[in-house]
């Protein structure tokens, strides 16, 4: 189906902003199992001006006055980053700032960061300038259940940083893997019952990636399951929160209104890793995901679903993974049906 056509279709589902996903290197201190990155890779250390002129360019030409910009790596404030880095984030942040002021536009800047650093005098200095721009300049970090890790020292910067940054810190996500959903069902985690009393958390659809999606990759079962014991244990979690509370929600992918932007300066939707023929059921287009957001809507019938304007759907790319395994029925209905349906 035709973009245009399909954001006509789905106008009152899209989100009223953009996303501008920003990898401005891959180079990272952590080797989580679910990411396809190279981590010993700086490419990009001296290309983050050239990126800002491309935020710059898609902010022009979108028909959206506010944006979503996260900003990240690999780990942008690694130690091994050189602190040269620094002043290049924050000139990037000022180019994209000063266009906005001057064209009546709304930022949201997230630093996605996994909290693993110690020279945290750098990252108090770049958030204080750039709040000084009176920008709403935010962290985003993730905390995950299985295939990070979090033991040990690791786990005592985490925890450190945490604290140290709570002010800033905007979001904390959860890749809902196979093993993570796992753990998550079935093990207790203190530092987690800390972080779900504190912070705002939301879950990430697991993208998924060459190397380990044979093990990682959920089936429709083990998302509805999480889905289940999150509504019923954890219901402050997004986007389970807004199924629950609002009867009308948007879609939480952006990708028909979003840009991302690689290290070597390419821009894709989101799929940004090479795939083989064969692992997705659509061909793989790496400038749009029209054939894969029209591809799920009529496969599941979602127009004509009772619970259309509650569902925000799902991650398309996953969705469209050859292996996928499947449940007989829709996962959102069922899900919608079984708790929302109580009500």
């Amino acid at each position: 189906m035709d973009e245009l056509l399909l954001k006509n279709i789905l106008q009152k589902k899209l989100n009223n902003s953009t996303e501008i996903e920003i990898h401005l290197f891959e180079f990272c201190n952590l080797s989580c199992v679910f990411c396809g990155q190279d981590h010993d890779s700086k490419e990009g250390f001296d290309t983050i001006q050239e990126k800002a002129l491309d935020v710059i360019a898609f902010m022009n030409r979108s028909h959206l006055d506010h944006h979503i910009v996260n900003i990240m790596g690999g780990e942008v404030f690694n130690d091994q980053v050189p602190d040269e880095l620094f002043l290049q984030y924050e000139l990037f942040t000022k180019k994209i700032v000063e266009y906005a002021n001057l064209n009546n536009q709304k930022l949201t800047i997230n630093w996605v960061t996994n909290l693993i650093f110690n020279k945290v005098e750098r990252i108090d200095g770049l958030l204080r300038n750039l709040r000084k721009l009176n920008q709403d300049t935010n962290l985003s970090t993730s905390y995950d259940f299985d295939g990070r890790g979090y033991a040990g020292k690791v786990n005592s910067i985490f925890a450190k940083n945490l604290e140290r940054f709570e002010d800033y810190i905007y979001t904390i996500g959860f890749v809902l893997t196979s093993p993570a959903i796992n753990n998550f069902l079935n093990h207790s985690d203190p530092l987690f019952e800390r972080i779900y009393k504190k912070y705002v958390l939301y879950f990430d659809y697991y993208v998924p990636e060459e190397r380990s999606s044979d093990l990682l990759m959920p089936s429709d079962r083990e998302l509805y399951d999480a889905f289940i014991y999150t509504a019923t244990h954890y219901p402050n979690i997004y986007p389970v929160k807004d199924w629950l509370e609002n009867e009308v929600n948007q879609m939480t992918c952006y990708s028909l209104n979003k840009l991302t932007i690689l290290p070597d300066g390419r821009h894709v939707t989101c799929r940004y890793l090479k795939y083989k023929p064969g692992q997705f059921n659509n061909p793989v287009d790496y400038s749009s995901n029209s054939n894969i957001v029209t591809s799920y809507i009529e496969e599941n019938k979602c127009l004509s679903c009772k619970w259309y304007q509650r569902c925000s759907l799902r991650c398309f790319v996953q969705a469209d993974w050859a292996k996928r395994e499947k449940m007989s029925e829709c996962l959102y209905e069922k899900f919608f049906d079984e708790i929302v349906g109580q009500v």
